[in-house]
């Protein structure tokens, strides 16, 4: 009986998990090395070559990182993308080092626009009850998977004219992140000094302690990402 070669088996376990990951479709498969707003944004990539290398070091805790520019279609979601990519890689190379079976989901992507939308579907008037059922059970899933990762990008995070119930949940998973000191990525078109209106002031407070701001530059290049 003919065996796979161990490459074949390396991408079953890699593919595996970045469908876990639920990474975005278009950038799936983007690392540093070959996102396309590397060019653009050469300081930003320079200082995230030394975090990733962090990744592979068991004894570092990865820091948090806030993505950040007022412009849209910089290249921070493209960018966390990527994080979340590397760190999924440099996951599963460590376990394996080691000789141990890699975890599922390393790393996880959410979309908070789209978790809102999601939030929307079943609290709005008259929706049909197992209509309303299912998007409630997919968007408390997404909860609880987001506030256990290992890895989290949570994408979009400014949030505008969310409900009171949205934004309390949205609170309680990230303040479960910093009080477990889980890495998270955040993206936002507001700076991280605004994070205390949408939140309150000791999240923003314990936020800004433990994320480094990585501040996007240019204009939006929307099409790229």
């Amino acid at each position: 009986m003919n065996q796979r070669p161990p490459t074949d088996d390396l991408r079953v376990i890699v593919n595996a998990r970045v469908k876990a990951a639920f990474v975005p479709i278009d950038f799936r498969y983007v690392t540093a090395a070959t996102s396309p707003v590397r060019a653009d944004q050469p300081q930003v990539y320079g200082l995230l070559e030394r975090y990733i290398d962090t990744f592979y070091d068991t004894e570092h805790r990865v820091k948090s990182l806030y993505l950040f520019s007022e412009a849209t279609g910089t290249g921070k979601t493209t960018t966390a993308s990527a994080l979340a990519n590397e760190y999924l890689l440099a996951s599963v190379a460590t376990s394996l080092a080691k000789g141990e079976r890699p975890t599922m989901r390393p790393a996880y992507f959410l979309d908070v626009n789209a978790l809102q939308t999601e939030y929307n579907s079943f609290t709005r008037p008259h929706v049909p009850p197992a209509m309303a059922q299912a998007y409630a059970a997919s968007y408390y899933e997404k909860l609880d998977i987001a506030s256990t990762t290992p890895f989290v990008v949570f994408d979009d995070i400014g949030v505008r004219g969310a409900t009171e119930g949205f934004r309390g949940d949205l609170h309680s998973i990230i303040n479960k992140r910093v009080t477990s000191q889980l890495a998270t990525v955040y993206t936002s078109n507001l700076p991280l000094t605004q994070m205390q209106q949408v939140f309150d002031t000791r999240l923003y407070d314990r936020m800004r302690d433990l994320c480094a701001e990585v501040p996007f530059t240019g204009e939006s290049k929307r099409g790229r990402r």
